[in-house]
């Protein structure tokens, strides 16, 4: 390691800790340190990669939730009608959204209409039946699932 005089300047190559010209106490000579550059550069990553995951997080959770319900009665009458109503988390109906309805190995897709309500006519024997419906959510709003006993 490089050693300079504090007194004449003079520069030694080995670890003399006096000066050979002068006598005087020599210094160590430090060399540039890189590794700063390095630091900044993980530190720039770094944020760049939590900046992003932030703005990931945010437009993923920034969804507003919904509901799907049982909007006929559990009890079927003669038209077999089932309803069910999406709603966002203030109550709102939403309409033009995709229902997707599952009843007795058979699927049907509906779409709600301006009160947030998609219904089908389904053909059923007397006794209790399962129907499962649930909305697929979108760029805007979260999934929702109901699942009903219908009674004929």
């Amino acid at each position: 390691m490089a050693r300079k005089c504090s007194k004449c300047s003079e520069v030694s190559e080995d670890d003399a800790l006096f000066c050979p010209e002068c006598g005087s106490y020599t210094l160590e000579i430090k060399k540039e340190n890189k590794y700063p550059i390095k630091w900044i550069a993980v530190a720039l990553v770094c944020i760049v990669a939590l900046s992003v995951a932030g703005f990931y997080f945010l437009e993923h959770n920034s969804k507003i939730d919904t509901s799907l319900t049982l909007a006929s009665n559990s009890n079927l009458d003669s038209s077999n009608e089932y309803s069910v109503v999406l709603k966002d988390s203030a109550k709102n109906p939403l309409a033009g959204k995709f229902i997707t309805v599952e009843f007795q190995n058979n699927t049907y897709t509906l779409q709600t209409n301006s009160n947030g309500t998609a219904s089908i006519n389904l053909t059923v024997d007397e006794g209790s039946h399962e129907v499962k419906a649930y909305y697929k959510g979108d760029s805007s709003y979260n999934e929702a699932h109901s699942s009903d006993i219908l009674v004929k």
